[in-house]
């Protein structure tokens, strides 16, 4: 077995290998570390004294709902409707990113370190960044083997990891929202 799993919906391509593992560790190293560095070793919390509390709980509590939000869309994009075709979602926040639950974990991850300030938890965080841009193009790939042309005109009108908030949605620019 190489650890390639199939897509869990038909929207989605084939995963890169490993992926729920990777997650969890990620995960579970990623807390270990801020948990170490915040709490029990204070080796980079410098920062602390320089950044006000009410920044820092603003930036926490603004990317936790960020990060809620855009995985609680994203994952109804994908699995609140059954559907047994292929279909390439462009609407919702698929509209505004390519990759929002990736982005999810990462401005979860991103709101802790803003929380205690921890310098050496952005060590691990950005890892999990060019981590996570090489499982997406891994799984890109299978993406425009599915979708062909339609998925390189997506990936050239949204990015793959920097929301455009104002950029309207593929239905309101006549490309027809899911499958268009």
């Amino acid at each position: 077995m190489n650890g390639v799993k199939e897509p869990k919906h038909p929207s989605m391509g084939k995963e890169f290998p490993h992926t729920d593992q990777i997650l969890l560790l990620s995960a579970a190293l990623f807390f270990a570390v801020w948990i170490l560095d915040s709490f029990i070793f204070k080796l980079s919390d410098r920062l602390v004294g320089f950044v006000p509390d009410v920044i820092r709980i603003a930036f926490f509590v603004g990317l936790e709902f960020s990060a809620i939000m855009l995985a609680f869309y994203s994952h109804e994009a994908l699995f609140g409707k059954k559907s047994a075709e292929f279909t390439l979602i462009t609407d919702g926040v698929f509209a505004h990113v390519r990759h929002p639950l990736y982005l999810s974990i990462l401005l979860a991850y991103l709101g802790f370190f803003f929380s205690s300030m921890s310098l050496v938890s952005l060590i691990p965080w950005i890892c999990y960044a060019v981590l996570f841009d090489k499982m997406t193009s891994y799984e890109e790939e299978d993406l425009v083997r599915i979708f062909g042309d339609k998925y390189i005109e997506y990936s050239k009108r949204v990015t793959k990891w920097f929301p455009t908030p104002l950029r309207r949605s593929s239905r309101e620019i006549g490309k027809g929202g899911r499958g268009g």
